[in-house]
Formats: structure tokens, sequence, C-alpha cells
């Protein structure tokens, strides 16, 4: 599943069926390369960051998640798993995002992602037409998505090993 087919979905609690918000955004774990959490915007406009963790589905029309513990306060979830700094939470979006090799080659700006829906993992990050194995990824930040510009011979490695050269 593509990241953009996932934007603006109604995540719904699994215990309840209330409406927990919809997709705004994710933050993204570049050292697995996995989802970490999906940005919610609220009913009342307010930001939350949901841990996937959390997440039990991802359908065609809605992710079912388990709504944060009634003693939790707002805005100060922590996700299950290895803790995400607030650099990662503020600066762990793919979408729109420069993407660089780690020999600074320019490759483009990142269109899409695609995901597994069961698992969270990062399969590609989408440059225009290419499609690049997130396994590669190496960094991500407020400037960039960094992936290693490897030594394989797949056609998809060469066409973005020489990106920005000439």
């Amino acid at each position: 599943m593509l990241l953009t087919q996932a934007l603006g979905r109604k995540v719904v609690g699994v215990d309840d069926a209330s409406t927990l918000g919809t997709v705004s955004g994710f933050v993204v774990r570049p050292d697995e390369p996995q989802l970490a959490a999906l940005r919610l915007r609220r009913p009342g406009g307010r930001g939350a960051v949901l841990p996937w963790a959390r997440v039990r589905a991802v359908g065609a029309d809605a992710v079912m998640a388990v709504a944060a513990p009634a003693d939790a306060a707002e805005g100060t979830e922590k996700a299950e798993g290895p803790a995400l700094s607030k650099h990662a939470v503020k600066h762990g979006e793919v979408l729109g995002k420069r993407v660089l090799t780690d020999r600074g080659d320019e490759v483009g700006e990142a269109t899409d992602a695609e995901f597994d829906p069961e698992s969270g993992a990062l399969l590609t990050v989408l440059v225009g037409e290419q499609a690049l194995d997130a396994g590669r990824m190496t960094g991500l930040g407020s400037y960039a998505l960094v992936l290693h510009a490897g030594g394989t011979s797949s056609d998809a490695d060469t066409a973005w090993a020489g990106a920005g050269e000439g």
C-alpha cells in the first residue's frame, strides 16, 4: 500500500468504534525502515501521534487501532517499542522530502512510499517513476532522506546512482 493511499483515512478504535481521527502523516524510523507512528488530525483539528504498535489493521476504508489509555495526557503518548526522539517525531516524514545518496548525490524528491499494511515495514521509496529499496535508508532528518548508494547492478540502482552527475 502507498502512504498517499492511507492519507485521509479514518482511524477507528477497535474497542468501541469511536473515531480517533484521520491519518494526516507518518513518522518513519529509518534504521528499520518502519512506520513508527501515524500522525492524526483529531476532531476539532488537534494533532496527535498514534504509535504503530497500536495499529491493528489498515483496511480499504479505515485504520483500526487501540485508543490511548484513559489516563494518558493529551499529546503525551509514548510509542511502544524503541522510543522516538522529539526530532524523529518532528522530522520523520518521508513524503516531500529531498532524497540524497550517502555519497551526496541528489536523487530527487520522495513522492510516495510503499509500506506493508500488516507490519508497517517500509518497502520502497518512490522518487518520480523510480521505486528505490527502503532498506537502503541510512538517515532521515529535517533536510533529507539519505539512501546508501550501494554497489549492486540492478536497473534502479544504476538509474539513481548517477543522479546529480552532469
